[in-house]
């Protein structure tokens, strides 16, 4: 009788403890939630009561940023065992955003890329290059066609790679020292990665053959004296932050010295250390700068529009920005480095002026 009775008692007890994770672990799963909910009350650059041109859209820092959603089962398994580690930025320095809304972040701390999909809410990352070797010091990186270009410093050329992380190729060794930068001109016709230590931009064709330089160190125009940050605009005009002079430099698509703008200075429409940069549908100039900790913009002609962001880890504040990236939504994506995150934020009006 006291046996039956123990059987009786112990299958109760397990039965109410199944029942219990059961109720508790409907708690511990969630819907999908939003990636980027809006922030009350908005905030806006300028401030009021002057016209908003951009706006904060929000930040992604971590894998779990993109809210995925979680069952119960996970949950209940969260609960048990725990959670696996997910990615983090370290020191993301370059950002690039495809059709698909896949998010790709050059790390340079973790010597990887994170690829956040905003779409699908998949996460992975990719570091892995030839026998079991790998990235060392990420720093930039762009799209062409299915792939995916990445400029290592350390490594002193350029490793290819499909949008699913499977290495393909590399270039550059025989003539970059520090490469810092890269941009592509339309479907990859022209591959321009600026050489911060030989004070120039090499251009190669997306197969990675060499096909000429721009530039050679100084300050007249057309010269360079560390660039590193690259992008080109619709037309093919190549845009270079010449950071040790304290400028942007602008070139036609066959390498030709267009015009530049900018100087050493504290006010606006200076600079004091230029790195990344970027063009709009509407061809204004976005310019971040790494001591100033802003984003400045500039009309086609090298004209300060606004500026915003100062020193910081609030909304719209930054630490050592880096690369920034503008997708045809009109969405600004700037890797925010010290800070660990990608700020995103969006350009309100249609003309951009």
């Amino acid at each position: 009788m006291k046996d039956e009775f123990s059987g009786k008692t112990c299958s109760f007890t397990v039965l109410s403890i199944l029942l219990l994770s059961m109720l508790f672990a409907e708690g511990c799963g969630r819907p999908a939630g939003r990636i980027f909910p809006p922030v009350q009350p908005p905030r806006v650059w300028p401030e009021p009561p002057e016209q908003a041109h951009i706006r904060y859209v929000g930040m992604i820092c971590t894998e779990e940023d993109l809210k995925r959603a979680v069952s119960w089962t996970k949950g209940l398994g969260e609960l048990f065992f725990g959670k696996k580690e997910i990615g983090v930025l370290l020191n993301p320095y370059t950002v690039v955003v495809d059709p698909q809304q896949r998010l790709f972040v050059a790390d340079t701390a973790g010597a990887v890329i994170h690829v956040f999909d905003l779409s699908t809410r998949n996460y992975y990352q990719f570091a892995a290059t030839t026998a079991g070797a790998q990235l060392a010091m990420p720093v930039a990186l762009a799209l062409v066609g299915e792939k995916v270009y990445v400029v290592d410093s350390l490594l002193h050329k350029v490793c290819v790679f499909d949008k699913q992380g499977r290495f393909q190729s590399s270039f550059g060794a025989d003539r970059l020292k520090r490469p810092a930068g890269i941009a592509c001109r339309g479907e990859g016709n022209g591959i321009f990665i600026s050489d911060a230590a030989r004070h120039m931009v090499v251009e190669f064709d997306r197969d990675g053959r060499f096909l000429k330089e721009i530039g050679e160190r100084g300050a007249a125009p057309g010269r360079l004296n560390f660039p590193t940050h690259l992008c080109v605009d619709k037309t093919g005009r190549l845009y270079v932050s010449d950071t040790l002079n304290y400028r942007i430099q602008v070139f036609s698509a066959d390498g030709q010295f267009l015009k530049m703008f900018g100087e050493h200075g504290d006010r606006p429409g200076y600079f004091a250390h230029p790195c990344g940069i970027a063009t709009d549908r509407f061809g204004n100039i976005y310019v971040g700068d790494r001591q100033f900790e802003n984003i400045q913009v500039f009309n086609s002609e090298g004209d300060i529009l606004m500026a915003w962001g100062q020193e910081g880890d609030d909304i719209g504040q930054f630490w050592l920005p880096g690369g920034i990236y503008i997708d045809e939504r009109n969405r600004i994506y700037v890797a925010d480095s010290f800070n660990k995150r990608v700020q995103v934020f969006e350009l309100l009006d249609g003309s951009g002026s």
